[in-house]
C-alpha cells in the first residue's frame, strides 16, 4: 500500500479471535482513521519490515505515533522515528481513568465516608445501585434517566463527582 502525507500514526494490536492470543499489529493513519497497514504478528522484526517497506521519506514525516501503555512499541519508533513525539492510546487512557472511576465508586458504595449532612449509608446504596454506565458514559450518550442518575450520585458523592 502506498502511504503518503502521513503525520501522525496509530499503533495498536487486536486478537485475530477472542479469547486467543494471536494477534496482528494494526498501523492507522490518525487523521483519516484508514487502516494503512498490518504486521502478521507483535515482534518488533515483523512491525520494522512493514514501517521500512513505508520509506525512510514517510518514517522521517511522522510526527506523532500513538501506542498503547505498555510501551511494547516504543523501542521501533524510537529507533526508525526518533523526531516522531509518542503518545498514549486514548483508548487506553480512557479505560484506566474508567477503572478508577469505577473502582472508587465500589468503594464509596460498600464504605461511604465524608457524606453530606442528612444523607444516610442506605442512601448512598440506593443512589449508586446501578449508577455504573450513568459514570462511565460520556455525558452526550446519557440517556434522560442516567443524566437524572448521575446528577444524584454527584449531589452525594463529591469525589466522585470531582473526579467525573
Amino acid at each position: 500500500m502506498e502511504v503518503t502525507g502521513l503525520r501522525r500514526l496509530g499503533i495498536d494490536e487486536i486478537a485475530l479471535r477472542k479469547g486467543h492470543k494471536d494477534f496482528v499489529v494494526v498501523l492507522s493513519d490518525l487523521d483519516t482513521h484508514i487502516l494503512i497497514g498490518m504486521a502478521p504478528s507483535r515482534t518488533h522484526c515483523d512491525i520494522k519490515a512493514v514501517l521500512l517497506d513505508w520509506g525512510a521519506e514517510v518514517l522521517s514525516n511522522i510526527e506523532e505515533v500513538s501506542i498503547d501503555l505498555s510501551g511494547n512499541y516504543r523501542g521501533v519508533v524510537r529507533q526508525l522515528m526518533p523526531q516522531a513525539e509518542v503518545v498514549a492510546d486514548c483508548f487506553h487512557v480512557m479505560k484506566l481513568v474508567n477503572d478508577e472511576l469505577n473502582q472508587t465508586r465500589n468503594a464509596f458504595r460498600r464504605k461511604p465516608d465524608n457524606l453530606p449532612a442528612g444523607v444516610s449509608a442506605e442512601v448512598v446504596k440506593e443512589v449508586l445501585k446501578n449508577s455504573k454506565y450513568a459514570l462511565l458514559k460520556p455525558e452526550e450518550n446519557l440517556t434522560d434517566t442516567q443524566i437524572e442518575k448521575l446528577a444524584e450520585v454527584k449531589a452525594i458523592a463529591p469525589k466522585l463527582a470531582l473526579m467525573h
